[in-house]
């Protein structure tokens, strides 16, 4: 059974640069400036220190994928090097914890910025999140293309926040 190509070059790119830009670029610079008492010099050490150790673990997940190149990902490493136990409570965590956590996050994060814009009760900013995780679990139910336009313009709309 062979599965449809659904994704052309446009959609890679786009997911690729969606995925390298990422949201804590958002959330994350105001932390980082108020940790150094607003200096900017020392926050962006902080974030070139922070992109090299980055460089860094996509150079070793590089390697690992080109010493072992098998579908499966962070799995299969952690199998080969340590056993099928240790990587099979590594690919439930990934599902039940890490995942989810950071989708949690995303969403509340969504409703924070929304709420800077329109006034919103803790409530409301709860179920505005809850309202998020279902509306993209929803897209990516209807299939890949969905899914794929969905982040096309997710990601547009980044890179337009950065300009």
């Amino acid at each position: 059974m062979n599965l449809p190509r659904t994704l052309g070059l446009r959609d890679l790119i786009l997911l690729t640069i969606g995925s390298v830009i990422g949201s804590g670029i958002f959330l994350v610079p105001g932390a980082v400036l108020r940790q150094v008492d607003g200096f900017i010099l020392p926050a962006m050490l902080v974030w070139l220190v922070g992109g090299i150790l980055s460089l860094l673990g996509a150079l070793t997940y590089s390697e690992l994928g080109a010493m072992k190149p098998a579908a499966g990902g962070l799995y299969v490493y952690i199998r080969d090097c340590f056993g099928r136990f240790p990587a099979f409570l590594f690919g439930w965590t990934l599902f039940f914890v890490i995942s989810s956590g950071a989708v949690a996050t995303l969403a509340v994060a969504f409703s924070a910025y929304l709420g800077e814009i329109v006034p919103l009760t803790p409530l409301l900013a709860k179920l505005i999140a809850v309202l998020m995780i279902a509306v993209v679990t929803l897209v990516n139910v209807f299939g890949t293309r969905a899914s794929a336009n969905l982040q096309n313009w997710t990601t547009a709309a980044k890179v337009i926040g950065i300009l």
